[in-house]
């Protein structure tokens, strides 16, 4: 029987092609015969650089409707046409090209039109002559192409009777991979040190695509990294000791190399213990150190630092002398000791110190100097974890895998019945109908439609729908459901190799922001998956989505006029922009604060609550930070992808900030707007590794012994420092913004914690040098002596990524 070609069901609605408006989308959503059918799924595309991509025959969009029409009887063969191969129910392998072949005969009354092989399709044939002695068949023919992924497929051939008419052929078959992939070429390993080395290789090849390379130290536990990641470090290792380490590469069926590649070394030899009598003690930790020596009251009056050559800081005989308690020493003794604070500074770096010790006429009495280097931020979020994930994420995609749980979902997330576990983590469902149909995620389309998926994001969704809003894990004691940690899970969608292989990724949400950063590496795209109560929508921002499909009617114009408050169960709240879109980032980031903060005071015992006039401060400086960030005049909502500072009255790692801390927020307007208004740009600076932004400007890390002077610093008490806010690691240090920054004489115990929590920051927020963060005051937290925390707003929701220690156990 013939078939015609007809349009096929669809369930998108197109902006950008119906321009359906928002009657048509209340229309279509409320006449779902789904009863959870009401869950937003919105998309937000990130385009990478894909590398090791073989090339496509054609994208999905192709694709013509006769090969997914279901009247069309399947895996018949026509008068019109022959499919010879693959035969149907069959496993066909790749071959070395990561092809398969597809051939059969054609009917001398017809034309050959395309063969698909799932979503791609291809119209290139090689024709031959007809079968011996079949008189009504005129050519055979045959072609090849990629799949776009392994596993169960469905294999079309068309040819064209007449015009409008088709015959066609379809059947399903299994494709695999049996090919492993090259071995790894040129291993080798360097920066060796006493503990430590770095293993790095160059790019393997495969005929299909790879998912990644797989490292063992010592016949160890197997670490796999992105395909775009090609160096491993390794760490924990013992001095003057031998060791092994071995590569293979991984493709996306999980074959690997035949022969792992490998090479040895020898760790250095243990450095040697520091010298007793050397007088100088330079202790660093991970973005500050400190410099201790004894002085020699009879000769020396003052002292004049250095780092890494450049003046550091000149200062009297009694300004850091202290007492063995650490208590300030004046008259400064012999016994006594200069404790000179050095930050801030960056992490794991190398730095050469030298102290010039000076009589009363300024010349050199004697001189000190050493070596030291920083020591490396933990990570929150595990960096071998990450890799693993996306490693695997990618072979999940390749090898038709519908969903993949990182390792630290597996407990949390409920796996859909019916699925079928390809490989730990990696599964397919029976039902992938509604957001199969639109992975690869292109355009912009609102959704109504159900399978066994999106019961799956249901299930890892707040009550509530909308973003996850993270907490503070492991809280002991009784705490209120309010702040029940719950299921922090944030999905994403993971394209592998070429962007019609995808799968659906869910992992904690700090570790989804990591994932999404190494996407490029792992050579795959990504797109956000955002579930709330209001339809299926993909291609917008979910803020512009909402502003389109439920514009204001109560005409709000800040996050104060929002119908949120303090006491709001943000797992369950619902109203995430369905009135205004344009405020959804600016909500995620006041829950993440209302939230930490209430989570870190119950669990601490720290005096401090929310008050309605608070929380109105809170909104208007959230309002106040959103609008420097999008730099607009009045107000204005955040934007997506950023991290956010809240300084403390302790460190994250508590220690003493409160003089610190208490400066930001004096400096930002003491819980109000900042005077004089320009200063409203500190909410949003830029990160500057080093300082060289002030460096590169002519400034002296203690610029304010020497430029505009007199100010707040001058002649300041023995046994203070002069903090400094905008930090001076940032775009806005001295006077960048046009704005002298604001100093105040804060006790010298605080200069090494301000200087690593900065870099703690950095780190473990993903601030890349150049990239801007916002800093977010709140004078009550401060003044309760709240420890300092970070976070990251993202398309998913909002994350902490430097989260608060507890106190030590009693």
């Amino acid at each position: 029987m013939d078939c015609f070609v007809l349009p096929s069901a669809k369930s998108l609605i197109d902006f950008s092609e119906t321009g359906v408006g928002m009657a048509d989308h209340k229309h279509h959503r409320h006449s779902s015969r789904f009863l959870r059918a009401t869950a937003l799924v919105v998309s937000f595309i990130l385009p990478v650089s894909l590398v090791n991509q073989p090339a496509a025959e054609a994208t999905p969009d192709e694709q013509l409707p006769a090969c997914a029409d279901p009247s069309v009887p399947e895996d018949v063969n026509h008068a019109s046409i022959r499919l010879e191969g693959p035969t149907a129910g069959t496993e066909v392998a790749v071959d070395e090209h990561g092809k398969i072949a597809v051939n059969g005969f054609l009917h001398k009354e017809a034309t050959m039109v395309d063969v698909s092989v799932g979503r791609l399709t291809t119209s290139s044939f090689t024709f031959g002559p007809p079968p011996d002695g079949v008189t009504d068949w005129s050519a055979s023919w045959t072609t090849s192409l990629r799949p776009a992924q392994l596993g169960e497929n469905e294999v079309c051939a068309r040819a064209k009777r007449e015009p409008g008419r088709y015959a066609k052929i379809l059947r399903s078959v299994t494709v695999v991979d049996l090919l492993p992939p090259s071995a790894v070429p040129g291993l080798t390993v360097g920066a060796i040190t006493a503990t430590t080395a770095k293993a790095t290789w160059g790019e393997a090849t495969d005929n299909y695509g790879l998912a990644g390379y797989e490292v063992t130290v010592d016949g160890g536990t197997p670490h796999r990294t992105t395909v775009g990641t090609r160096s491993y470090s390794i760490t924990g290792l013992s001095p003057s000791t031998d060791h092994t380490v071995s590569v293979v590469a991984v493709d996306l069926a999980g074959n690997k190399s035949a022969a792992p590649a490998t090479a040895s070394f020898t760790t250095a030899a243990a450095p040697p213990p520091p010298d007793p009598d050397a007088d100088l003690v330079l202790d660093p930790e991970q973005g500050a150190a400190t410099a201790t020596w004894h002085p020699d009251p009879a000769t020396e009056v003052s002292y004049r630092a250095y780092l890494d050559g450049q003046l550091y800081d000149e200062f009297s005989l009694t300004h850091f002398c202290q007492d063995a308690s650490g208590n300030p020493a004046n008259p400064c003794t012999a016994e006594n000791s200069i404790s000179l604070p050095i930050g801030p500074l960056e992490e794991y770096t190398p730095y050469t110190f030298r102290v010039e010790a000076l009589r009363a006429d300024g010349t050199v009495v004697r001189e000190l100097s050493g070596d030291f280097t920083t020591m490396i931020n933990t990570d929150e979020v595990s960096p071998a974890a990450t890799q693993q994930a996306a490693s695997e994420a990618s072979q999940c995609a390749g090898s038709g895998g519908d969903f993949y749980l990182a390792a630290d979902s597996r407990a949390g997330v409920s796996v859909p019945a019916g699925s079928t576990e390809l490989f730990p983590g990696c599964y397919t469902v029976s039902d992938n109908s509604c957001l199969e149909a639109f992975l690869p995620p292109s355009g912009e389309k609102l959704v109504d439609c159900a399978d066994n998926l999106t019961q799956l994001l249901f299930s890892a969704a707040p009550p509530g729908r909308g973003p996850v809003i993270s907490s503070v894990d492991n809280v002991p004691g009784d705490v209120a459901p309010l702040f029940d940690p719950g299921n922090a899970t944030v999905p994403i969608t993971w394209c592998a190799q070429n962007t019609t292989t995808c799968t659906l990724l869910l992992a904690p949400a700090a570790q989804t922001v990591r994932l999404v950063a190494v996407a490029p590496a792992a050579a795959a795209g990504t797109s956000w998956v955002v579930v709330t109560l209001s339809g299926i929508g993909i291609g917008l921002a979910l803020w512009a989505l909402l502003e389109i499909l439920f514009p204001g009617q109560i005409g709000i114009h800040g996050l104060l006029e929002y119908p949120i408050h303090h006491d709001t169960d943000f797992d369950t709240f619902e109203n995430w922009g369905t009135d205004e879109g344009e405020w959804y980032n600016s909500l995620k980031l006041y829950a993440e604060v209302i939230k930490t903060t209430k989570l870190v005071a119950d669990r601490d015992n720290i005096p401090f609550a929310w008050t309605d006039e608070e929380d109105a401060r809170l909104k208007r400086i959230i309002d106040a930070a959103c609008t420097a960030q999008r730099g607009t005049q009045g107000t204005a909502g955040c934007d997506n992808g950023f991290a956010v500072y809240v300084p403390g009255g302790v460190s994250y790692d508590l220690r003493p900030l409160k003089e610190t801390g208490t400066h930001i927020v004096t400096a930002m307007g003491d819980g109000g707007y900042p005077q004089p208004p320009t200063r409203a740009q500190w909410f949003y600076p830029a990160r500057s590794q080093g300082g060289q932004a002030a460096t590169n400007a002519g400034y002296p890390r203690r610029w304010f012994n020497t430029h505009f002077t007199p100010n707040e610093c001058t002649g300041r008490a023995p046994g203070t420092v002069c903090d400094e806010f905008p930090f001076w690691v940032t775009n806005q240090a001295v006077d960048l913004s046009g704005e002298r920054a604001s100093l105040k004489p804060v006790p010298p115990s605080e200069s090494s914690p301000q200087g690593t929590e900065m870099s703690a920051f950095f780190r473990k927020c993903d601030v890349a040098d150049g990239e801007r963060f916002i800093v977010l005051p709140v004078k009550p937290w401060v003044a309760a002596n709240g420890p300092s925390f970070g976070f990251r707003v993202s398309e998913g929701g909002a994350s902490m990524c430097m989260t608060p220690q507890p106190p030590a156990a009693p």
